[in-house]
């Protein structure tokens, strides 16, 4: 008895010494719409993203960021006006969060707001619904890559093409 106890407060203890960066992260909707493209976009060409459209509502209170926990968002602007339907590939505003892993989760299209700005946050607003870059209207692109690869698996299972996203809504889960 006395030595499954030792054991059990042995694995309870080495389980402590587990680093915070193996913590999950949720990430949520960062606005009220839906899912409109995935993996694929319908024409069937890679995509590797969530994009949650905004209906057609353009310059929309409050595109939030989607990662739940505190967690240093660097913030790029490379638009401030007002774009609705694209301006450019490289154009978009981003907002991106480095993981130790390096792995790196970004969101795109926002327009630039005075919330728009480099900080640490929980489900912080970084700007209003947009479409700056390469869009073809107001939405939120949630995207994690490194060195070039998209990862797709954090959103699996979680959303599907035409899901009604709300800021309470699970997209996804990044490990």
């Amino acid at each position: 008895m006395r030595s499954t106890l030792k054991t059990s407060l042995a694995a309870l203890a080495a389980l402590a010494l587990i680093p915070a960066s193996a913590a999950a992260h949720t990430v949520k909707g960062t606005h009220t719409g839906s899912v409109t493209a995935l993996t694929y976009y319908s024409s069937g060409t890679f995509h590797g993203a969530v994009d949650i459209g905004a209906g057609g509502r353009c310059n929309y209170w409050g595109a939030e960021t989607g990662v739940v926990g505190s967690v240093y968002w660097a913030v790029t602007i490379r638009t401030s006006g007002v774009v609705c339907n694209g301006n450019g590939s490289g154009n978009q505003n981003e907002a991106r969060h480095a993981w130790q892993s390096g792995w790196t989760f970004r969101q795109w299209h926002f327009i630039k707001t005075a919330d728009s700005r480099n900080r640490t946050c929980d489900r912080c607003q970084v700007g209003n619904i947009g479409g700056t870059g390469n869009s073809t209207g107001p939405h939120a692109h949630l995207q994690q890559d490194k060195l070039g690869t998209k990862n797709t698996s954090w959103y699996k299972g979680y959303v599907s093409v035409g899901s009604a996203v709300t800021r309470a809504k699970t997209i996804g889960v990044l490990d």
